[in-house]
């Protein structure tokens, strides 16, 4: 209605000078309302044109080059609009945002502060100059304003949702989803603050939650890409990868230079074991984004997952580069030195991981997995301590420490390592083969062969529950039955020492000489302490 009766009024030719101007400023205000900037720009334009000191139409054509995305236009416009008239308020506000648009957050805040200034009870400079305080990581100081711009406006929706994402940066989640409800209670079809809340639900490991909050953010907005990315997370924080990657190709359609998107369901491909389509999704993140720390980490973990432990080290010098306390990358680094048989590198790695996070349960793990890789089995031993302090639910922190008391010779305490592991995860078949092996070389044959059963029912070609399996056999005396396991677990893995040492020890039983002395000389070759195993 105002666009049409501002159109007659233009067209009548019967005002002039300020009166026409006025008609362009109402018309270009209502189509900039509607969203139509580039037919409200040039009403502006006519607007200052018979109007040039007319401070407001600078200001507001200055807004709607923001909306366009075009900040440096924008701030020519709020300049002028400042120059006429010094005491405009939401031109400064206009401006800081248009500052903060390009990355200039203290500019932005002298704006800010120059606008409430002006106008004490601005409730929208006190948002945005808190919003630009969060941006700085001046988290106190921005919730200082958003408290502000609450006490000045109780029902102003956006500041208690921006307040909450202050909460949430600083870990204290249950104070953001109470900001995020105040929020959603004012405005029930805020999809922003539905979609914020869902991430602080998800933060707390309450993905059901999560999932009805990102729910209900698209049915209200269903375009909204950040919503469905979050919910491709919650999904797979859930185990469903492929309801995930539903949720990232969604995301990706709407908005596709989304980086995130990109690295979450590459995260998603590694998972299904699609590591050649994570590959991709890592690289189209970095190319997005090419200072993303954890992209180039996790496409790190993809090399390292096809054994590309050259690349995996390449991309996690280059996480660290860009982001030097970066803990995971530190131990994701050291476990690829570890690989390759670089232990004092992985140790040193480990350490930094640790120092930057001393609750870092794997980067304990890891750590005493390398020193007892060095023969160091008791410092291993301590790191496996103080993985499992850390989290005593932790199955296959036991499992590693169980293996080092065996390699120390005290089997009973390997033992109970791997009966606390088994109890806490009973569907890892290696560990029901380590106990099995334990149990062998302490003569419990019967409960040995009873866990290598257990491994092979659940992974029936499992060359070392093979081999443990042939040990039992050997030591009943039934060799028939060990050779044919020692065979199956060389075909499986043809180099393995431990197999060929005991398919020599009952070759040799049946008095089959030639053959024995070759298969325990192979295997020494390869393993030299290889018949220490065999000595009880």
């Amino acid at each position: 209605m105002a666009i049409q009766s501002c159109t007659a009024i233009i067209r009548s030719g019967r005002e002039k000078g300020a009166k026409l101007a006025t008609a362009y400023y109402s018309r270009a205000t209502a189509r900039r309302v509607e969203g139509w900037y580039d037919r409200a720009i040039e009403d502006y334009d006519q607007a200052i044109r018979l109007d040039p000191k007319h401070a407001i139409a600078y200001n507001d054509r200055g807004t709607a080059f923001s909306h366009k995305a075009l900040p440096n236009r924008a701030i020519q416009d709020f300049d002028q609009a400042i120059r006429l008239d010094p005491k405009l308020a939401s031109a400064f506000n206009n401006r800081g945002n248009a500052y903060s648009s390009r990355g200039e957050l203290d500019r932005a805040i002298q704006d800010y502060d120059h606008a409430v200034k002006l106008e004490p009870k601005y409730a929208f400079a006190f948002n945005n100059r808190g919003n630009a305080y969060r941006a700085k990581g001046e988290l106190d100081r921005a919730i200082r304003d958003f408290d502000e711009a609450i006490r000045v406006q109780p029902t102003y929706a956006l500041a208690f949702n921006n307040r909450g994402n202050a909460y949430s940066s600083k870990g204290e989640l249950d104070r953001a989803i109470q900001d995020y409800d105040q929020a959603i209670r004012i405005d029930p079809r805020d999809a922003s603050a539905l979609n914020n809340r869902g991430l602080a639900y998800s933060r707390k490991s309450q993905p059901n939650r999560a999932i009805q909050d990102f729910d209900q953010a698209i049915r209200l907005d269903p375009a909204l890409a950040s919503a469905y990315n979050n919910r491709g997370n919650a999904y797979s924080s859930r185990g469903e990868t492929e309801r995930a990657i539903q949720d990232y190709n969604e995301a990706l359609r709407l908005d596709p230079k989304y980086a995130f998107a990109f690295n979450n369901r590459g995260n998603a491909y590694r998972n299904l074991g699609e590591v050649d389509r994570a590959v991709q999704d890592f690289d189209q993140a970095i190319r997005l984004e090419p200072n993303y720390a954890l992209a180039y980490n996790n496409r790190g973990n993809a090399y390292s997952s096809r054994g590309e432990m050259a690349l995996a080290i390449r991309d996690y010098d280059q996480a660290i580069a860009i982001e030097r306390n970066y803990g995971f990358a530190y131990n994701n680094r050291g476990h690829a030195y570890r690989i390759l048989g670089e232990l004092d590198r992985a140790i040193q790695d480990f350490d930094q991981a640790i120092r930057l996070n001393p609750g870092d349960v794997l980067a304990f793990e890891n750590r005493g997995i390398a020193y007892s890789l060095k023969g160091e089995l008791d410092r291993g031993i301590q790191d496996f301590d103080q993985a499992i302090r850390l989290n005593p639910s932790y199955a296959t922190a036991f499992h590693h420490r169980g293996s080092v008391y065996s390699r120390k010779g005290q089997h009973d305490r390997a033992i109970q390592d791997f009966d606390q592991a088994i109890r806490l995860n009973p569907m890892d078949e290696t560990v029901w083969n380590s106990r099995c092996f334990a149990r062998a070389i302490t003569n419990r044959l019967e409960l040995a062969l009873a866990d290598c059963s257990q491994a092979l029912r659940m992974r029936p070609e499992y060359a070392n529950a093979l081999d443990s399996r042939a040990l039992i056999y050997l030591k009943l005396d039934e060799i028939a039955r060990a050779i044919a396991d020692y065979d199956a677990a060389l075909r499986l893995d043809p180099g393995k020492a431990h197999s060929l040492y005991g398919r020599g020890l009952a070759k040799r039983k049946v008095g089959d000489l030639a053959g024995a002395e070759a298969d325990l000389a192979a295997a020494t070759a390869q393993a030299p302490r290889v018949a220490e195993e065999y000595s009880t």
